[in-house]
């Protein structure tokens, strides 16, 4: 396959605003997950529960950012004389990137589930740790098709990504024509077709489902994960090459893009649950916390997917816009290179605190361990970022010939 001379189309600045996003992604996630531990602890946090109860969208976030940033970084190599082995090199430093750290945490799930079941024998922790299903997790192909979550629930998403980064390896030719003869107003025609199908699946599916389960069960719904990590991905490509000419010619915007961006969609956030009356429960499950705050997620909450990819472009174009300078903050930029980390492993964390919490009666006590809990995930993360997924990442770089450098 030949693709046309489109040579150093990007800058080779980096975007730190883009890195400390990706803080905000992963603790997002990480409130969906403890928000009754939370709101237990501290009951005026329960002004937040509509937020934290949408945490799943942080992952549409990263989506989108992912396809944004690979863009960024691997376009102009990739496409300056693209073969196959481009393509070899380009899976070749998202596997270096993304499975060494993944498989390392399933296998900690899985001591994990060990550990309950010799300490509780409760049967269902067995059928989570399933050995065949071991290998369909290391091999990253487990959210490609309809099935119950088990192993490290999250990793649904790395295999999501993984599709994506196969698609893209090959895909990127297509990219590169479209780029040299596509108008501004056919990218964005583009892009928001792309965000159509997430939206309208997601209005269409029962609350709680995480935009990802089928009605009325755990298991993925088919063909689900495909159209989200797909449309999502490629419209953070889409993104890049739209704002290229202003990346090259470092020409930020003045309008405050994405702080505007996200304050409209915290606001929608929060009026989505206050205005459906009749949300769509499911049928037995009560999920309330123990102030009697609704945990019911709306799906319809995926209509803020366009307010999203305005705050990525805000963020890449707008070095003045105060979400930027905040996100541009040492602290959150460390937190944004451990953010991968924090998303695969808290669930550790959230379950040793859960356990923990089980036999703490005082509320302050209760208190001081789910603080504590946010800093051990924090503090975990760390430790894997620094000992396996920057290591891994690195030797995996050095490993590629200078002749497939993308």
């Amino acid at each position: 396959m030949q693709t046309p001379a489109v040579r150093h189309l990007f800058p080779r600045s980096q975007l730190p605003a883009l890195t400390g996003i990706r803080a905000f992604a992963a603790f997002w996630v990480f409130t969906r997950h403890f928000r009754t531990e939370l709101l237990d602890a501290f009951p005026a946090v329960h002004i937040f529960a509509p937020l934290m109860n949408v945490g799943y969208l942080g992952v549409d976030l990263f989506f989108i950012l992912s396809g944004f940033i690979l863009t960024y970084t691997h376009f102009d190599k990739m496409t300056d004389g693209y073969n196959w082995r481009k393509a070899i090199g380009f899976l070749w430093l998202r596997i270096g990137r993304v499975w060494p750290l993944t498989a390392f945490v399933t296998l900690l799930f899985g001591l994990y589930f060990v550990y309950e079941y010799a300490t509780t024998h409760k049967t269902n922790l067995v059928t989570q740790a399933d050995p065949g299903r071991l290998v369909v997790h290391l091999l990253l192909i487990q959210g490609w098709i309809p099935h119950t979550l088990d192993w490290d629930g999250l990793d649904w998403s790395i295999s999501a990504e993984w599709l994506a980064y196969l698609v893209f390896s090959v895909g990127i030719v297509m990219l590169a024509r479209f780029a040299l003869v596509a108008s501004r107003r056919a990218i964005i025609i583009l892009i928001v077709i792309l965000t159509l199908p997430m939206i309208i699946i997601g209005c269409t599916m029962q609350d709680d489902t995480i935009l990802l389960f089928s009605n009325n069960s755990y298991s993925i719904a088919a063909g689900v994960v495909p159209i989200r990590v797909l449309t999502e991905f490629w419209i953070g490509a889409l993104l890049a090459i739209l704002v290229r000419k202003r990346l090259a010619e470092d020409r930020p915007i003045r309008f405050p893009l994405a702080t505007v961006a996200s304050v409209v969609a915290i606001a929608t956030i929060y009026v989505v649950p206050a205005i459906e009356k009749t949300p769509w429960i499911r049928a037995g499950q009560h999920q309330f916390d123990s102030q009697g705050v609704d945990m019911i997620a709306r799906s319809s909450t995926i209509i803020v997917l366009p307010l999203l990819v305005l705050v990525i472009v805000g963020l890449a174009v707008g070095r003045r816009d105060p979400f930027a300078w905040l996100l541009s903050r040492r602290p959150l930029q460390l937190g944004g290179r451990v953010s991968f980390a924090l998303y695969l492993s808290h669930p550790l964390v959230i379950g040793l605190a859960v356990a923990v919490l089980a036999n703490v009666a005082s509320a302050p006590l209760r208190g001081v361990i789910t603080v504590a809990a946010i800093v051990a995930a924090w503090v975990f993360a760390w430790v894997l970022w620094r000992l396996i997924e920057e290591p891994c990442r690195k030797l995996a770089r050095k490993m590629l010939p200078d002749s497939i450098r993308v």
